[in-house]
């Protein structure tokens, strides 16, 4: 490869790097009690996982009455159109998470969240909370919770 080869190669990685915008992820969450995780677009295909109510998910691959996504361990699955809705909810990663009174990492700890625990998105990050989204507990309990110890947002 000459020279100019060179300069045009690193001239157009360098536009196509400029252009490139990260993708805005889009997720879902399941509806019924156990919504059925597919290997391929088909109820006939071999079922894989069962995913419980309000599990979120994010999709990787939307086609005509079905959506490939991924759950929080990251597996990839097909799963039926209808069996998924808007995201409300929230999944507490791979370490516990601390959920404060405030927006702050030094307000009082409301509650510790495990690890795999679904909570209601009560409201996402916003400029006044910074890096801490509110969420609810199933048995009410509110609070925020840092957004990087979270899947679904």
């Amino acid at each position: 490869m000459n020279t100019l080869q060179k300069a045009l190669t690193a001239a157009l990685i360098l536009s196509a790097a400029l252009l490139a915008r990260p993708a805005i992820a889009q997720f879902k969450q399941t509806i019924d009690a156990a919504t059925i995780g597919f290997e391929a677009p088909s109820t006939r295909a071999t079922r894989q996982f069962i995913y419980s109510r309000g599990t979120p998910l994010e999709v990787v691959v939307s086609i005509e009455g079905w959506f490939k996504v991924r759950d929080a361990q990251g597996a990839l699955v097909w799963m039926e159109r209808r069996a998924l809705t808007d995201r409300t909810q929230v999944q507490v990663g791979a370490q516990p998470a601390d959920v404060h009174a405030a927006p702050d990492a030094v307000s009082p700890i409301v509650f510790r969240a495990d690890s795999g625990v679904i909570l209601q998105l009560v409201a996402p990050p916003s400029a006044a909370t910074g890096l801490y989204a509110q969420v609810r507990h199933r048995d009410g309990t509110t609070g925020f919770v840092r957004i990087d110890a979270l899947f679904g947002l």
